[in-house]
């Protein structure tokens, strides 16, 4: 009977083990339930890095011309963190997360699209792919 429950424990084990992954920083992230969810997570993730290069970028601009682009950016970034947070979590409150991370994305994207740096289109086009996701979820 004890080498029984000992069986089920490891397959229980291995059952959770195979359900979560690492991620890089080492937490674990639970699986999620589809493709469109990781899709927009990913979406999320690229638009957090173009926005966060603008907005170092847009920091050392001393002229003042891009503080818009800086505000904006800094928004986007915590919309789509947070919106990455909702959709790992499973949080209820996921749609709504995402209805205001579009917002913010859009925003942003617009705002970006006003200066010719490379940098710019690449934060406006990635928020608009994690804007597009966000809808869909």
């Amino acid at each position: 009977m004890k080498k029984l429950i000992l069986v089920f424990a490891v397959i229980g084990f291995i059952a959770m083990t195979a359900t979560t992954k690492t991620s890089s920083d080492n937490k674990i992230v639970p699986e999620l339930k589809s493709d469109k969810d990781k899709a927009c997570i990913d979406a999320c993730n690229a638009c957090i890095a173009s926005c966060k290069k603008v907005e170092g970028m847009c920091a050392n601009n001393k002229s003042g011309k891009m503080a818009e682009c800086e505000k904006l950016c800094k928004e986007c970034v915590t919309a789509c963190e947070k919106c990455v947070k909702a959709m790992t979590d499973k949080s209820k409150d996921c749609k709504s997360i995402c209805a205001d991370c579009v917002k913010k994305c859009e925003k942003c994207a617009t705002e970006c699209d006003k200066f010719d740096m490379s940098d710019c289109k690449k934060c406006a086009i990635d928020c608009r792919a994690a804007a597009k996701h966000c809808k869909e979820m």
